[in-house]
């Protein structure tokens, strides 16, 4: 059964294709692509979701649409996470896709946004073991920190298992808007913005400790990227990488002091994320040192997986 999951982000609009097994329970992955249009561009300070992001929106949508009927798809389902819950005009740009596309978009919780992420972030990681995970998912508009409390070791028992999240408005383009609009950002600007993320990562009050971390999202596996010397994303090398703190910090420093256009040619990966992987990357480093987390593994999947198996489920 081949079904389509669209994931609607701050910054980046993916589409997963894919065919379920259900006699193996394996997840076989046709298509898997992406665009950045940053449709969530100033909701963090006026609220609303831009006019000509919604024209990039239904434009995105429309091509996908014709490529997932290309592949056979059976269905279609369409989500949306941190800008359009924050935005006020959200109504509005649902029934505008609806009415150019004819597509209805879920708009996921917090909390839903960061079980179906963490289901499709490790599903195919599970060891059988009682080893205990958390994961963090770092958005354009929101960071999403989900971990259990009683290991899975199948994925009928991953997907019943209650886990427990927290999601915080602290993500890569809402830190650049507030913080780090200058390329290289000055040093007190840098400071400011950890102080600010550190103010919210206060807002995890459960137990983390002694579990395995691993990240979701273009954060994580653009640091896997730019650790593996890559011209060209590829995540069959980036999946499963992993990267320890003192590395993601060496990268930070070597980022730093860099212009957008020299950040730009590091790597396609770089396309619409130049400006903000440097607070991404932030981010993860003040929860990793906050938590006590040496070391990360990469997953390149995530929530559109979560939902696709939401569907098949």
């Amino acid at each position: 059964m081949i079904k389509t999951t669209i994931d609607i982000g701050t910054n980046t609009m993916l589409m997963l294709i894919a065919e379920y097994d259900e006699i193996t329970t394996a997840v076989k992955t046709l298509l898997d692509i992406q665009r950045v249009p940053r449709l969530g561009k100033g909701v963090d300070s006026n609220r609303n979701i831009l006019f000509e992001s919604t024209n990039r929106a239904i434009a995105i949508l429309n091509e996908y649409k014709a490529i997932s009927k290309e592949y056979n798809s059976e269905s279609l389902t369409a989500t949306a996470t941190s800008f359009i819950r924050d935005s006020h005009n959200r109504a509005e740009f649902t029934k505008s896709i609806k009415d150019a596309t004819g597509i209805d978009i879920e708009i996921l919780s917090g909390a839903d946004e960061a079980k179906w992420t963490y289901i499709g972030g490790i599903y195919d990681k599970l060891t059988g073991s009682s080893e205990r995970i958390t994961t963090i998912d770092i958005g354009g508009g929101s960071t999403e920190i989900t971990t259990d409390f009683r290991s899975a070791r199948t994925l009928s028992e991953l997907t019943q298992q209650e886990i427990t999240c927290k999601s915080m408005n602290i993500g890569s383009v809402r830190i650049n808007e507030k913080f780090l609009n200058s390329h290289p950002p000055a040093f007190e600007n840098i400071i400011q913005a950890e102080e600010f993320i550190n103010e919210h990562l206060q807002q995890i009050d459960f137990d983390i400790s002694g579990t395995k971390l691993i990240g979701v999202a273009g954060t994580v596996t653009t640091l896997g990227a730019i650790m593996l010397g890559l011209d060209k994303f590829e995540a069959d090398k980036v999946d499963n990488l992993v990267i320890s703190l003192s590395e993601i910090e060496s990268i930070l420093n070597r980022l730093v002091p860099l212009s957008l256009e020299e950040i730009y040619v590091m790597g396609d990966y770089m396309t619409g994320r130049a400006d903000i992987v440097i607070p991404g990357i932030l981010i993860l480093k003040c929860f990793m040192k906050k938590f006590g987390f040496d070391e990360i593994t990469v997953s390149t999947k995530g929530l559109r997986y979560g939902i696709f198996l939401r569907e098949m489920l």
